[in-house]
């Protein structure tokens, strides 16, 4: 029982980490960087949901859905990431 909630405490930790962190790219850097973070950090989400025995917060999806979901999830985002800083045309 320990080891489950020190797991999803790590988790939950990394999640809003990464999103503090993305957040700061925003701001202190480069919009088209914090996307590419976002998008790696959502792969590596998916290969960790991929290799890892359990789900941390049981569900209702398969673990197939969860994998494919977060890895075309950081393909789209990288792939649209070189537009993060786009002017706006016409508007």
């Amino acid at each position: 029982m320990t080891s489950t909630r020190t797991l999803r405490m790590t988790a939950l930790t990394a999640v809003l980490g990464t999103l503090v962190a993305v957040c700061l790219l925003t701001v202190l850097v480069r919009v088209s960087v914090a996307i590419v973070v976002l998008a790696a950090a959502l792969a590596a989400a998916g290969l960790v949901r991929a290799v890892s025995p359990t789900a941390v917060i049981p569900g209702a999806r398969s673990r197939a859905f969860d994998v494919a979901f977060l890895l075309v999830l950081a393909a789209a985002l990288g792939y649209l990431s070189l537009w993060g800083n786009a002017t706006v045309v016409g508007g």
